[in-house]
């Protein structure tokens, strides 16, 4: 842009040295001239240098625009500040707007370092939890591993356990059949046999005997009645000596004798006379009665 007075001003310029004759004036004029010619430059220069300077300003003014319009999309920053177009000039305006843009490039750096911060303070999270994570792995590793040989271990108590019932199976069979013959055993020694009869009845049955004695040509004389070698349980009546604490006779006003092992000493009888006695037999103790003998003989007097 050029500055409208300079033609007018080299005009006077150029008249006053045509004016001079002298040399003196010519020279001055000269040297006028000259200055008024360097000033001329000097101003076309500043002059460009202005336009270029404006041009500057204008393309800085778009781009910033540019900004201030792409800032003013975000959210939560400060609005531009209104003020009416007759109070300020063109250069207030453009201070005014360039120091709201400013204040929105504060704000806009202020939320960034924010952002900047809680990012870090996320990475720093995420760092803790990778850490813990790899801690987590390393237990849950550990206890994968301790697991693992749990069930190794329960596997193999698993396998003691069946063979110990396999064998407490094979024990408590051997125990029943041992129960078994216990009580088969016990039935056989809890069993006794006796027999009521007179003298003559139980030795036609083979029950008892006469042994000793003189042999007269009559009677055989001072032998005793005793058990025969060889009894036969079919002549006898079974009982439970557990359950049967007494044996009743046929006729308790007969007397009754025990011929065989037994004693009268261990048992009660209403009355008693020598080895004979009349009554049922009471048994306080069967193990001690029944000890000598299991068979019982008795014979009717």
């Amino acid at each position: 842009m050029r500055h409208p007075s300079l033609p007018l001003a080299l005009c006077a310029l150029a008249g006053l040295v045509a004016g001079c004759s002298s040399a003196a004036d010519r020279a001055r004029a000269d040297s006028a001239q000259t200055l008024v010619i360097q000033q001329g430059q000097l101003l076309h220069q500043l002059t460009a240098q202005r336009d270029s300077v404006s041009q500057v300003l204008g393309q800085a003014d778009a781009f910033i625009g540019k900004i201030d319009s792409s800032i003013s999309k975000v959210k939560g920053l400060p609005r531009k500040s209104h003020a009416p177009k007759n109070e300020e000039g063109p250069l207030e305006e453009q201070v005014r707007q360039r120091r709201d843009m400013l204040r929105r490039v504060d704000a806009l750096v202020e939320r960034a370092r924010q952002t900047a911060r809680q990012v870090a303070d996320l990475k720093e999270r995420e760092k803790q939890l990778l850490a813990e994570n790899g801690v987590l792995k390393d237990s849950l590793s550990a206890d994968a591993q301790r697991f693992q040989a749990d069930a190794q271990q329960i596997a193999q108590l698993q396998g003691t356990i069946e063979q110990q019932a396999q064998a407490l199976a094979a024990l408590q069979a051997r125990l029943d059949d041992f129960d078994k013959q216990l009580a088969a055993a016990k039935e056989e020694a809890s069993r006794a046999y006796y027999v009521i009869g007179t003298e003559d009845q139980l030795l036609k049955d083979g029950v008892i005997v006469r042994e000793g004695g003189a042999n007269l040509l009559i009677k055989h004389v001072g032998r005793t009645l005793v058990p025969a070698r060889h009894l036969d349980v079919a002549m006898f009546k079974q009982i439970d000596t557990r359950a049967v604490h007494e044996i009743a006779v046929p006729d308790s006003t007969k007397r009754y004798q025990i011929v065989s092992r037994q004693s009268l000493d261990d048992v009660k009888v209403a009355e008693r006379n020598g080895t004979q006695f009349r009554g049922s037999l009471e048994i306080p103790d069967s193990d001690k009665f029944w000890a000598p003998s299991r068979y019982l003989i008795i014979v009717q007097r």
